[in-house]
């Protein structure tokens, strides 16, 4: 299954959201690769790594080295698994490229390979959760039109909101929930009130991440995996708790999807 985590703006916490989703995921038991589509290298690839070495492992390898096998016409599903880097038993990652540029991936034919990359890279793993590039642009809606899952990433930002209703929610996708990255359940723009303001959010399921300042530094430290796999595992009170549980049921409401 493809699941793609996309927001209509920069800042809408896509990657902590993605990265959370994704190590409670492939905790649970299912295999998952995670990749994105950045024009270039985001957050996404060192959170995963061990502190001080991910810049080493993530060098010749991930899409802009496939885009070149491509070319040579040698990519295969050998290829495809030559090019991630494993994170635990059923986490693996395709980083994305540190050479991709706007005016190379706007370019229709290096699009067209880029699809037929993911296609193979879905197929050899089973699930992928792709970070799709931010907004409107047609390589975006190309890839969410491949999706059969699309988690809209939001924030308690009406501005960003409105600018949502004016723009449009992808359309044609069978399957779509709303995910407020940090959130905070004490401010007047709650979940509750914002699904009742925004005709495009009736009817579809929202999930509420809390901000968690440890959950950031783990994202800052390279040590996501560990406290996530930890967390996940205890008791705990409090925002600890209430953030732990966020994950769960995010992950849980992305499982019930396959």
């Amino acid at each position: 299954m493809r699941i793609a985590f996309w927001s209509p703006m920069h800042g809408c916490g896509v990657t902590a959201g993605m990265l959370a989703a994704a190590v409670a995921f492939a905790n649970n038991g299912r295999s998952l690769l995670v990749t994105q589509t950045h024009y270039c290298m985001n957050n996404l690839e060192l959170p995963l790594l061990p502190v001080g070495k991910g810049e080493k492992m993530l060098e010749g390898k991930g899409i802009d080295s496939l885009v070149r096998d491509f070319k040579s016409g040698q990519m295969a599903e050998k290829q495809i698994i030559e090019n991630t880097i494993k994170i635990s038993e059923n986490l693996s990652l395709l980083p994305g490229g540190k050479n991709r540029c706007r005016e190379l991936y706007d370019d229709k034919h290096t699009r067209q390979v880029e699809r037929r990359i993911l296609s193979l890279a879905h197929d050899t793993f089973g699930n992928m959760f792709t970070e799709l590039n931010p907004g409107y642009s047609h390589r975006t809606v190309e890839q969410i039109e491949m999706t059969d899952l699309l988690v809209i990433c939001i924030k308690q930002n009406i501005r960003m909101l409105d600018e949502l209703e004016h723009w449009g929610v992808p359309e044609g996708k069978k399957k779509t929930i709303f995910l407020i990255g940090m959130y905070d359940k004490r401010s007047r723009y709650s979940s509750r009130y914002i699904e009742g303001k925004y005709g495009f959010m009736k009817k579809k399921k929202v999930y509420t991440l809390p901000y968690l300042s440890d959950y950031l530094d783990a994202i800052n430290n390279c040590h996501v995996s560990e406290f996530l796999i930890e967390g996940l595992c205890c008791s705990w009170k409090g925002k600890e708790k209430e953030f732990f549980d966020a994950v769960g049921k995010i992950s849980d409401g992305i499982g019930e999807c396959l």
